[in-house]
């Protein structure tokens, strides 16, 4: 940051030997993207917000992506933890939802609650693609028996929206709710 004479802060990119710095540059985006992923996903982790983690579930693969390509790029170790990271709090996330649901079965059945005699058998839960999945969380699953299908312009708006920076769940949400209901 350089002080401009009108008193505004601005980021000053020409080091001393005339060449713009873009290192300067890719520093910024890999401070905001680590931003992103701290707030949302650690901060609701540490506070237990389930719900949160659950909606920003989708956009891990894209986080993981970024990071790969700046890893590549810039050679920083730090991203590799970052990597990790994500790829831990997606088990986390898979295997909190799994605890839940399972609680959910055993309290749901009639009888005493500290008997457990059917046997749970621990699978991994398949994913679809990340616009279906919102689709689903949104929407809900078309139903088969009324010959329902899922509505291509809003699997597509879902898409462009995943491909924009700095978006939510609450945002496509919001978006989808305004333009479809």
């Amino acid at each position: 940051m350089t002080h401009h004479l009108s008193g505004i802060n601005q980021r000053n990119e020409i080091n001393l030997s005339g060449k713009k710095d873009t290192i300067i540059n890719t520093n910024y985006k890999i401070k905001i993207l680590k931003n992103n992923i701290i707030s949302q996903y650690l901060v609701p982790l540490f506070s237990k917000q389930w719900d949160i983690l659950n909606e920003n579930i989708f956009f891990i693969d894209k986080y993981q992506e970024k990071l790969n390509h700046f890893y590549k790029t810039y050679k920083l170790d730090e991203l590799l933890v970052y990597i990790d990271l994500l790829n831990v709090l997606k088990i986390l996330i898979e295997n909190n939802n799994l605890l839940v649901e399972t609680e959910g079965s055993i309290k749901s059945k009639n009888g005493d609650p500290t008997e457990i005699i059917t046997m749970i058998y621990k699978t991994t839960k398949i994913r679809l693609v990340p616009e279906y999945e919102i689709y689903n969380s949104i929407l809900g699953r078309p139903k088969r028996e009324k010959n329902e299908k899922y509505n291509e312009d809003i699997l597509y708006d879902i898409k462009k929206w995943l491909s924009m920076e700095n978006t939510s769940f609450k945002k496509i949400k919001k978006y989808i709710e305004e333009k479809y209901t």
